[in-house]
């Protein structure tokens, strides 16, 4: 057993809630505040003009502003195109962004590098700084020296977990000399242009796809009313909910049919995950994936893990996504899908569906952009809609059309998308960099850090 002796006076400092639990004052806390103080330091409270949750923003669709909510503020990049339109409070260019709130998403960080106006809801934490660099700041508390920090002053059970604005106040902050600053500055700044590179990318290869559909263009009908006779309705589909027959799903359908298509069950293996529940999750482990941690962009580090034992080896082998596996939402935000770059070992919730392909006229990551694209996400729309939870169910999945292009088209497409997720990966790993950098400051000095990111750079 570990035990810390500390005088009263040490626990009070900073202890506005009088908490005097192992976590509070762990020897590991200890440690990160012993290596600040030996730094040049400031309170945060000493350096922002700004430090507060807004209030809960209404969601509205006809709003032109997006509302990122905890989910949306991802460990490498905001996700922008995922999040709900609304209105609330407008984000100020480069405040820091924490979530605060979250089993799995607490202590995310980024800055708002966006050009487009955002809002967030009342779990994500702004803090506007002065006197300090922002993209300094966010890089200091993304790294181990301010997720300590975030880990020590969190309170609640497993099930809902929080760190209050005015906690942040009583963080210490390793100042640094304003040159290094820039030099975080300048890497993350590099990092957020190469993922700007990567969308746009990805943006062309969505473009080839829908000009070679005939797509471009096209706007799904808002007209509400559809005629059907109960023949062409409920003894086809089974569905008597109005929603299911309206006009842009027809519309959408025709069109596929127009060009080469097949059903998604004649394309690939469709293979279901387990859902172990929240009893069996660790702190270590077998990494567990959720829909939370997926985009169409990539899967975000988890919180949350599965003893190796909840299964026998060989049958832990087989829930493992192999290279090219195309993992496909199900439940809750349906119809995401991505495609897996590498063999890995994790495990990922019944929501995530394993997609793997059957047929040659198919390239994996042609199908992972249909399947993100306008005309599957209409369909899964079409099939779930009608319910506060959605749940797409794995027959209707299999039903679903997918357009096949001339195979010379779908290379075209692939090349693109590798190109996009490679400056993708190459943004991962500057700011990667930039934490590394501000790690090594601490622990030595700033000259080191920067030789680092030059030899790095080079």
């Amino acid at each position: 057993m570990e035990a810390v002796e500390l005088k009263l006076s040490e626990v009070l400092i900073d202890n506005e809630k009088f908490r005097f639990d192992s976590e509070f004052v762990s020897k590991d806390y200890l440690a990160v505040k012993n290596i600040l103080l030996s730094n040049n330091y400031k309170y945060l409270s000493k350096l922002h003009k700004f430090n507060a949750r807004y209030k809960q923003p209404i969601y509205d669709d006809n709003s032109n502003i997006k509302v990122l909510n905890s989910q949306y503020i991802r460990d490498y990049f905001l996700d922008y195109e995922s999040a709900k339109l609304g209105y609330g409070a407008i984000v100020p260019k480069e405040a820091v962004m924490i979530n605060s709130t979250g089993v799995g998403t607490l202590g995310r960080v980024n800055i708002n590098y966006l050009s487009e106006n955002i809002s967030v809801d009342n779990h994500v934490n702004i803090i506007v700084a002065k006197e300090i660099n922002p993209y300094y700041l966010t890089m200091f508390l993304k790294s181990h020296y301010g997720q300590s920090q975030i880990n020590r002053y969190y309170s609640g059970s497993s099930g809902q977990i929080e760190i209050y604005a005015k906690d942040f106040n009583n963080f210490l902050v390793a100042i640094f000399s304003n040159n290094f600053q820039l030099e975080i500055e300048n890497l993350v700044k590099t990092s957020y242009q190469k993922l700007g590179d990567s969308k746009n990318l990805y943006k062309e290869a969505e473009n080839l796809l829908l000009k070679e559909l005939d797509l471009v263009d096209f706007t799904p009908s808002d007209e509400n009313i559809s005629i059907k006779s109960f023949k062409d309705s409920f003894m086809q589909t089974g569905r008597l909910d109005s929603e299911y027959y309206q006009a842009k799903y027809d519309e959408l359908i025709d069109h596929i049919k127009k060009a080469n298509f097949d059903k998604l069950d004649n394309i690939v293996n469709i293979k279901k995950s387990i859902e172990p529940g929240s009893e069996a999750y660790q702190d270590s482990g077998i990494p567990f994936i959720r829909v939370s941690n997926v985009t169409k962009f990539g899967i975000s580090d988890t919180d949350i893990y599965l003893s190796r034992n909840i299964l026998k080896e060989e049958e832990l082998q087989k829930l493992y996504p192999t290279k090219d596996t195309i993992l496909l939402s199900k439940d809750g935000t349906v119809g995401i899908a991505y495609k897996i770059k590498n063999e890995t070992e994790m495990i990922t919730s019944g929501a995530l569906l394993h997609l793997s392909i059957k047929k040659d006229d198919v390239l994996p990551e042609y199908l992972t952009l249909v399947l993100n694209s306008l005309i599957v996400q209409l369909q899964a729309q079409r099939d779930a809609g009608g319910s506060i939870i959605q749940h797409w169910k794995p027959s209707e999945i299999q039903e679903i059309l997918i357009p096949i292009i001339d195979i010379s088209v779908q290379k075209q497409i692939e090349e693109k998308i590798k190109k996009s997720f490679l400056l993708k990966e190459e943004s991962k790993q500057l700011l990667d960099l930039a934490k590394k950098a501000v790690e090594i400051a601490i622990e030595k000095d700033e000259n080191e850090a920067i030789k680092i990111i030059n030899e790095e750079i080079i």
